[in-house]
């Protein structure tokens, strides 16, 4: 009977088995289904990128000034071995890099992007995650540019995951060309916030005051190019007017071109015919070699010179305050350049040139120096593109030349009258040829304007001959001139000009900086107390402080902004300012960051990760930190720990006062 029912059994399990089999296939083809349409949906949303949000300091992400977006990238995407192979093309160095995931990969792509093939300062990023998402945090100067290039970077990436053809060559040219239209594409200014970075001298910008600031507190710098706050506005303004500047270097004995400051057509025409041919007529306030024409021979071209000044007053918007005629000097062109009153650096200017090959016009010629590399015209190229211009062809005619004349082989055709690099001048590095009686020259001048940077345009047959031997004239001088062109010229070794801008007012890089206590949950009771102490210790000082309150200004309550990088900005804006004390919430933290680099003091009152991890991460190596808790204070410098216990009964706000002051001392004189 069981045999039976066991035979009459087996149809019924056959068919049971294959119904699983048949519910696991369908299971498995489910299964293939929904993970395709998983890998369909990723593969959509590869490389999709948001939440972008830029820091101006320290932040729970860099420990400085960072961009920080969110990213997306498909787990089930290519390799980044594969998106390698397309990126070293452009960046070459990435091959020796290593990135296990394409994030990785991304980011150091990023990266190279952001130095905009000039080598730009900028190094050091973070990845972390946010649910399926990565975030990146990058260093970066202009926020604009940055986010285009992390979408440059994406449609690159996307392009490459998807086989189409993507010119990442000239989108990438073009996004070089917007940031040097940015505040930091110009060569001068990108040059002193590199010299402070590297430094490691805070910089920041000022966005009401559209300037920079090196340092903090009563240490700062300010300013845009090299015109600063510490320069006499009275000699800035002096400088620009070259007729009064031409009679104080007469009196002084110099040598420098008689001239005079002339207001009508037939005036400036009387005073050449006076003076002799050749002349040089120039704006009375002008830079950069505009308007400049030189070596005038007929009243038709001082006429046309005058008018032009005047027409080019009218297009700029400015005042006409006169056109200067001056005797002709021969001499080649050059700028001499002092830094805090001391001699810096020389450079030979040379103007614009081409030289033959009895091939190619003068236009076809202008192209192919163009084309150069030192000409990138860029923030960091040593030299500027020349333009053809009105300026250009009215010289090229008086040497019976135009654009269509082709030169022989070997001749050398000089495309202007001026040397300026702005006018595609080529510079060459002559500080180590200059007499010592020249140097002593520029340091005389130099001390008669409180101003930091100082140029001075000379012409001078032989720059290595002292200026008392002839052959020599002062034409200009000028505040707050280029100096770039001093860090890379076109030949010629370097001179560190920013550099030496920044040891002239700083000293050492430390110097720029003031105490700073930052921390979490300062109340505004120990702030107080703070203040105190320090007052105790030196009633002059002037201290200011920041907390849920707002800023005070040596215990005097001054204002609160809504925005707290703004408060942190307004104390260390400050050129009174010697000690700071910030407060930091955690909503600060992720809102705002720090907006200040570096910590003397760090006091952590019960702080939250996110505090902790930042305010640590900027405590300075020698710095003191207090840690608050329910039952203790601790405190520890150069590794060294001390516990304070607290009771039930004690007040918190004076036993951490207490804590503080045998510190308080040392930081005082800390950066003096």
């Amino acid at each position: 009977m069981n045999k039976k029912m066991e035979e009459n059994n087996k149809p019924t399990q056959g068919r049971t088995k294959e119904l699983l089999d048949e519910v696991k296939r369908q299971f498995e083809i489910e299964s293939e289904k929904i993970k395709q349409l998983k890998s369909d949906v990723y593969r959509d949303k590869d490389f999709t990128v948001g939440k972008f949000y830029a820091y101006m300091g320290p932040n729970y992400y860099l420990d400085r000034k960072a961009l920080v977006f969110n990213i997306f990238i498909a787990p089930s995407g290519d390799s980044a071995d594969f998106y390698k192979k397309e990126a070293v093309k452009h960046f070459p160095d990435l091959e020796n890099v290593e990135t296990p995931f394409v994030v990785d990969l991304f980011a150091e792509t990023l990266i190279r992007i952001l130095k905009m093939d000039i080598d730009l300062y900028i190094n050091k990023y973070s990845i972390s995650g946010d649910g399926e998402d990565y975030v990146i945090a990058v260093e970066y100067l202009d926020k604009e540019i940055a986010i285009d290039a992390v979408d440059l970077l994406r449609d690159w990436f996307r392009a490459i995951s998807e086989d189409r053809d993507f010119n990442f060559a000239d989108e990438f040219i073009k996004l070089q060309e917007d940031f040097d239209k940015t505040l930091f594409g110009g060569p001068t200014i990108y040059s002193l916030i590199e010299a402070g970075l590297k430094r490691d001298i805070p910089v920041f910008y000022l966005f009401e005051e559209n300037q920079f600031q090196w340092g903090y507190g009563k240490k700062q710098l300010r300013g845009r190019s090299t015109t600063f706050d510490t320069d006499g506005i009275k000699d800035t303004e002096f400088t620009m007017y070259k007729d009064m500047v031409g009679d104080f270097l007469m009196m002084c004995g110099l040598p420098t071109p008689i001239g005079k400051n002339c207001y009508k057509e037939q005036e400036i025409v009387d005073e050449a015919l006076k003076l002799g041919f050749p002349v040089v007529v120039k704006p009375v306030a002008g830079h950069k070699g505009q308007g400049v024409v030189t070596g005038i021979e007929t009243e038709k071209d001082v006429r046309k010179a005058f008018n032009d000044i005047i027409e080019m007053s009218e297009a700029e918007g400015v005042n006409f305050e006169g056109v200067i005629v001056q005797q002709m000097i021969y001499g080649t062109d050059h700028r001499l350049l002092s830094v805090g009153g001391k001699f810096a650096a020389a450079l030979e200017r040379v103007p614009a040139f081409v030289d033959g090959n009895g091939t190619d016009t003068i236009e076809e010629l202008i192209k192919v120096e163009n084309d150069k590399e030192i000409r990138l015209d860029n923030a960091r190229s040593p030299l500027a593109k020349i333009k053809i211009d009105d300026d250009l062809t009215d010289y090229l005619s008086l040497q019976g030349l135009t654009l269509q004349s082709v030169p022989d082989d070997g001749t050398k055709v000089i495309l202007r009258r001026v040397a300026n690099i702005s006018a595609g001048g080529v510079s060459i590095n002559v500080t180590d040829k200059i007499h010592p009686e020249n140097i002593q020259m520029v340091e005389d001048i130099a001390g008669y304007f409180k101003v930091n940077c100082l140029g001075i345009d000379v012409l001078s047959a032989d720059i290595s001959k002292s200026w008392r031997e002839g052959n020599f004239g002062i034409i200009e001088i000028n505040s707050g001139p280029g100096v770039f062109m001093h860090l890379a010229p076109a030949y010629g070794g370097s001179i560190d000009v920013p550099g030496l801008i920044m040891a002239s007012h700083f000293g050492a890089p430390e110097k720029s900086r003031v105490p700073i206590i930052a921390g979490a949950n300062i109340s505004t009771e120990l702030a107080a107390n703070i203040n105190g102490k320090l007052h105790e210790l030196k009633p002059d000082i002037y201290f200011a402080s920041l907390t849920d309150e707002g800023i005070h200004f040596n215990g005097r309550f001054f204002h609160n902004n809504p925005d707290h990088d703004q408060n942190v900005k307004i104390i260390l804006r400050n050129p009174k300012l010697d000690i700071a004390l910030f407060s930091h919430s955690t909503d600060d933290i992720y809102d705002f960051g720090l907006l200040h680099r570096g910590a003397d003091m760090v006091i952590l009152d019960h702080a939250e990760h996110a505090q902790e991890k930042v305010l640590k991460g900027q405590l300075t190596g020698d710095g003191v930190l207090i840690e608050i808790s329910d039952n203790e204070i601790k405190i520890t410098q150069a590794g060294q720990e001390q516990i304070i216990p607290l009771s039930d009964g004690d007040d918190a706000a004076v036993k951490v006062s207490e804590a503080v002051s045998p510190y308080l001392e040392a930081l005082i004189g800390k950066y003096e």
